[in-house]
Formats: structure tokens, sequence, C-alpha cells
């Protein structure tokens, strides 16, 4: 058992203000984490699939506070023939490669989020679709952008 004498008020303090240190930093990383979804949430997505768009390279790119990702989406007879990376900075998204081969192997955008990486998934899911969406015609483009308000 403690002796309750030899605990002196300055190392009660001290205790007292480092629970506070590490409380304040839990409080903020879930209000960063839940402000960072909400923000991926708020993301545009047209869900359009490789189907849709004509053969060819089509560069797709997503900034928001926490992430900056672009990439450069390729498809051939309706398929995903390459899905590259050109930039991903940020705080999520950092193993985010077997999301893209899902993507590829699916031939779809629409995949399960890495667990673990749910919010940077979210954000390359849009960037492709993204890309996509950049390929199609400008009459479609227009019909999607309108139902997306």
């Amino acid at each position: 058992m403690i002796d309750k004498s030899k605990l002196s008020s300055k190392t009660i303090r001290t205790v007292l203000i480092v629970i506070c240190v590490i409380l304040s930093f839990i409080m903020y990383m879930q209000r960063r984490t839940r402000n960072n979804l909400k923000q991926a949430a708020k993301l545009p997505f047209y869900n359009v699939q490789p189907a849709q768009v004509p053969d060819g390279t089509y560069h797709g790119k997503v900034y928001t506070s926490f992430m900056h990702v672009q990439v450069d989406v390729s498809v051939q007879n309706g398929r995903f023939t390459k899905i590259e990376i050109v930039e991903n900075q940020g705080a999520y998204g950092q193993k985010i490669q077997p999301l893209i081969d899902e993507m590829i192997a699916q031939n779809n955008t629409v995949v399960p989020a890495i667990k673990g990486d749910e919010i940077g998934s979210i954000v390359f899911i849009a960037c492709v679709d993204d890309a996509l969406f950049n390929g199609l015609p400008d009459e479609q483009k227009n019909q999607l952008s309108e139902k997306a308000r």
C-alpha cells in the first residue's frame, strides 16, 4: 500500500498535469478524425464506372485539408488497365495500394475500404471517380453534376 505521507503535493500535481495533457490530446485526435471524416463524406461521388468512358488515360485530383491525392487512370475496352498514384500527401492513405489493386481486379470504383484507413480509402475512391468523371463527354458531366447537387 502507498504511504500517502510520502506523496508530495508536487508529485500529485505533476501526475494530474500529465493526465490532463494525455486526455486533451486524445480529445483533439478524436475531434480531428471526426472532422476529417465529415469532410471526406462531402466529397462528390458520381459513381462513374470504366465502361462509361472512352479508352484513354484520365487525371483526377482531390484536395482536402488533410490529404492531397492525384491519380492517372487508364481505361481500355471498358476496363481499368492501370491506376497510377501521382500524388499522395497527407495524414492518411499511405498503404492504399491494396485498394487500387481491388478496383482494378473488380473493374469498379466502389470497393471495400482498407481497414484502419477508411478516410484515406474514401479520398482515393473519390479521386479515381473524379478521373473517370473527367473522361466523360461534357453532356454526361453536366447531367451528373446536376444530380450531385
